[in-house]
């Protein structure tokens, strides 16, 4: 054997510990990404079971004015999942029969509560004194959110708020003034922002 080749290795690959080393670096970098990914993510789906709630309020306010006909939005949970779903307001049958206009507000782990008082919305912040759950909106004819009750829907504003029963002080909320203006609102631990 040359002496020449004995002082060469061959260096066309990588050595066990050398791959070992990389993949505990990923590892080790996936630990550190993993939970703020997933915030993220839960976040986003929170955010979109909002905008889903604030656009099917819309939709109801529009459907309400087309039809000349006061139309309800009710809160409904089939299997596990939260919906929220329209039905014209002298419609009393528990039936969930054929709905009208209706969206799903996310996993199971997304419900429309009432937060403890450090989240909610102030009445100043609004401009208004909201109503809010157990009341269920009412669009009337006129696309004016009211509290119906007895064949009399009465104007008022409305405040939901969505969670995520999973993690702990996280809210959205939909606002509705008693005007019709539908307003989507984030809690960021601290405060309310649009």
């Amino acid at each position: 054997m040359h002496a020449s080749q004995c002082s060469h290795r061959r260096s066309d690959g990588f050595s066990l510990l050398e791959l070992m080393v990389v993949v505990a670096i990923i590892m080790i970098m996936a630990a550190i990404s993993a939970p703020p990914i997933a915030a993220a993510i839960a976040h986003t789906k929170l955010r979109a079971a909002s905008g889903n709630l604030s656009g099917l309020i819309q939709s109801s306010r529009m459907q309400a004015i087309r039809r000349n006909k006061t139309v309800t939005v009710h809160f409904v949970t089939v299997g596990s999942v939260p919906f929220a779903v329209v039905k014209d307001v002298d419609d009393t049958s528990t039936n969930l029969g054929p709905l009208g206009p209706q969206v799903q507000l996310g996993s199971s782990a997304f419900q429309v509560a009432v937060p403890d008082d450090a989240v909610l919305l102030s009445d100043a912040i609004l401009n208004y004194t909201p109503l809010g759950i157990p009341d269920l909106i009412s669009f009337n004819p006129r696309g004016l959110p009211c509290n119906y009750d007895s064949g009399v829907c009465t104007t008022a504003g409305f405040v939901y708020y969505v969670t995520d029963t999973g993690r702990p002080n996280a809210w959205t909320a939909v606002s509705i003034s008693p005007g019709g203006r539908v307003k989507q609102w984030f809690w960021n631990g601290t405060v309310w922002s649009d």
